[in-house]
C-alpha cells in the first residue's frame, strides 16, 4: 500500500490495490504495527473497509488533524479552479509531477509538491509547486483553449501570474499543443490572448532580442521573410512559449519563440523558426534554475537564421536587378517605337497623333478625353492632327499642361 496522502472530510483515503479478505486483513494487521502515519501530525492511522469509500485510511476515533482538513478544503478549491481544463490536463500534470519527483530523489536540494498541498492558504494553485535550493517555482498547464473562453482565460491567468509573483514564486507556464497557430507562408504565428499572456521571457530570448536588433536596422527585413508587419520601429521583445505533449512513453516539450509584433486582435507574431523538440526531462535541467530549453540547438537555430536572411536578401537583390533590367528593356523599346514611328504626310490621323503623344508626354487616358473633346472636336478639329503634332515639336512640350497652353494661346 502507498503513503496515505489523500485526504478526504475527516479520513485519508489510500485507494486499494486489493480489496480482497485477505488483503483488508493483512493491511489491517501492518496498521496495528503502527506502520502507517499521518504525513502532517505523524499520528497512527488505521485501516478501514466500506462497500461506499472501499479500502481507506483513517486516524483514530475518525477525527483528523487540522493540517488534513486544511489540505482537503484547498484540494476542492483547486478542483474548483480547473473546472475548465480538458481530462488531458490531469495526466499531464501527473507526469510532470512523476518526472521532478525522480529528479528530487537524487538531488536533495529539490522539492517537489502538488500546488495545494505545498502551501493550502494560497489563493491560487499552482498545478505543482517546486524549490530548487532557494528558488520556488509554480508550474502550470493550460488545455482547452478556445475563441469562446479565451479572453477570460487570459485575464485568469494574468491574475494567477501575478499571484505567484507576489508570492515569490517564478512562474512556467505549459500549454497543450494542439492550440499552436502559424502561418508558414507569412512567417508568423496567431496567439491566443491566453498564449500572450503565458509567454516567458528567458536568457535565450534576450540573445535571440541581441540578433533580431541587429538585423533590423534593414527597413526590408519583415518583407524578406512575407511577413505582414503592423510598425518600422518596434520594441524588440523576443518571446517564448512550451507546448506540451505526451507520446507513448515520455512527455515531449516543444519551444517555440516569436518576436512579438501585433498586440490587438488578431494578435500576430514574427515566427523566428518552427521551434523544436525536447523531452520533458532535458527541458527541465536543473542548472541555477530549469533551463527549459536547448542551447546549443538555439545557437544552431540563430546560425541558420543568420544564413537564411543573408539568402533572402541575395534572392530580393536579384529581384530587383531583373526587374531594373525588364525596365531598362522596356523604355528602350519605347523609345525605339518612338523614334521609328513616321506617319504618312497624307494619311496623319488621330490615332497616329494619340501614340506620339503617349510616347513624348506620357498621354494619359483622361488626358486623351479631354484633348478630344475640348480641342479636336471644337477649336482643333479633327483633320488637323497633324498640325497639333507639329505645334509639339516646335514647342518642345514634354507635358499634356504644356501642350493645352499652347492650344489655348493660338485659338487654332
Amino acid at each position: 500500500m502507498r503513503e496515505a496522502i489523500h485526504v478526504i472530510d475527516e479520513e485519508i483515503v489510500q485507494l486499494p490495490y486489493s480489496t480482497s479478505r485477505d488483503a483488508v486483513e493483512n493491511y489491517k494487521k501492518l496498521a496495528n504495527k503502527s506502520l502507517y502515519k499521518c504525513p502532517y501530525c505523524e499520528a497512527k492511522l488505521i485501516v478501514k473497509f466500506g462497500d461506499i469509500k472501499g479500502l481507506y485510511f483513517s486516524h483514530q476515533h475518525s477525527e483528523a488533524c487540522e493540517e488534513s482538513r486544511k489540505i482537503d478544503r484547498a484540494e476542492k478549491r483547486y478542483e474548483k479552479q480547473n473546472e475548465r481544463e480538458t481530462k488531458i490536463h490531469k495526466v499531464l500534470v501527473d507526469i510532470i509531477y512523476d518526472e521532478l519527483s525522480i529528479k528530487a530523489k537524487i538531488n536533495p536540494n529539490v522539492i517537489v509538491n502538488y500546488g495545494y498541498k505545498a502551501n493550502p492558504s494560497y489563493k491560487y494553485y499552482p498545478d505543482i509547486s517546486v524549490k530548487v535550493n532557494d528558488r520556488a517555482y509554480s508550474i502550470s498547464v493550460i488545455t482547452n483553449v478556445s475563441p469562446s473562453q479565451d479572453s477570460k482565460l487570459a485575464q485568469d491567468i494574468i491574475n494567477r501570474h501575478e499571484y505567484f509573483v507576489e508570492q515569490g514564486l517564478e512562474p512556467i507556464w505549459f500549454i497543450e499543443m494542439k492550440e499552436q497557430s502559424i502561418e508558414l507562408e507569412k512567417n508568423s504565428m496567431v496567439l491566443w490572448d491566453a498564449e500572450l499572456a503565458i509567454s516567458a521571457k528567458t536568457k535565450e530570448d534576450e540573445r535571440w532580442d541581441r540578433l533580431i536588433e541587429e538585423n533590423m536596422k534593414d527597413s526590408m527585413f519583415f518583407k524578406y521573410f512575407n511577413y505582414p508587419s503592423t510598425t518600422l520601429n518596434k520594441e524588440i521583445d523576443v518571446r517564448s512559449l512550451y507546448y506540451i505533449f505526451s507520446t507513448e512513453d515520455k512527455l515531449i516539450v516543444k519551444v517555440q519563440r516569436f518576436l512579438k509584433d501585433r498586440i490587438v486582435r488578431p494578435y500576430r507574431a514574427f515566427l523566428l523558426n518552427r521551434g523544436y523538440e525536447i523531452s520533458f526531462s532535458e527541458a527541465l535541467v536543473i542548472d541555477d534554475g530549469f533551463k527549459l530549453s536547448n542551447p546549443d540547438i538555439d545557437l544552431q537555430l540563430r546560425n541558420h537564421f543568420n544564413e537564411i536572411l543573408i539568402q533572402k536578401k541575395k534572392e530580393h537583390e536579384e529581384q530587383l536587378r531583373q526587374e531594373n533590367e525588364r525596365k531598362q528593356i522596356h523604355l528602350k523599346e519605347l523609345e525605339e517605337r518612338r523614334t521609328s514611328f513616321t506617319p504618312s504626310e497624307e494619311n496623319f490621323t488621330y490615332s497616329d497623333l494619340k501614340v506620339l503623344l503617349k510616347h513624348r508626354i506620357g498621354l494619359t487616358q483622361k488626358e486623351q478625353m479631354e484633348l478630344w473633346s475640348k480641342y479636336m472636336l471644337s477649336s482643333v478639329g479633327p483633320k488637323n492632327s497633324k498640325l497639333v503634332w507639329e505645334l509639339v515639336l516646335e514647342h518642345d512640350c514634354h507635358s499634356f499642361n504644356e501642350l493645352k497652353a499652347i492650344l489655348d494661346k493660338r485659338k487654332i
